[in-house]
């Protein structure tokens, strides 16, 4: 995986569902928008990455927000933080709740 699609997830409750959960936010937040057949929108747009640092992670965040929120729609971005790698890059970290709280 590319270091850019990089990311950790957390979420906030039980369900037998959290393997699918994982799995399903995991392929929408590793697959660059526009590679996805028949559906060209599924995936991260990632052209803010060239952009100051605050500017792109906000924007990140709101990328994120709405795609799980549209692609995933039993779920919700309830934070995202950043914790940086050894590597000096910022990977997120994810924070997942149940869409119905």
């Amino acid at each position: 995986m590319s270091s850019l699609y990089q990311f950790n997830l957390s979420f906030t409750f039980a369900s037998e569902m959290l393997e699918e959960y994982s799995r399903k936010i995991s392929l929408l937040l590793s697959t660059p928008v526009g590679t996805m057949p028949l559906d060209r929108e599924f995936g991260v747009d990632m052209d803010f990455l060239d952009m100051p640092s605050e500017t792109a992670k906000s924007l990140y965040v709101a990328e994120i927000t709405e795609k799980i929120a549209r692609f995933i729609p039993e779920l919700r971005v309830e934070s995202v933080s950043w914790v940086a790698s050894p590597a000096g890059t910022l990977i997120p970290k994810v924070v997942i709740t149940n869409g119905g709280d």
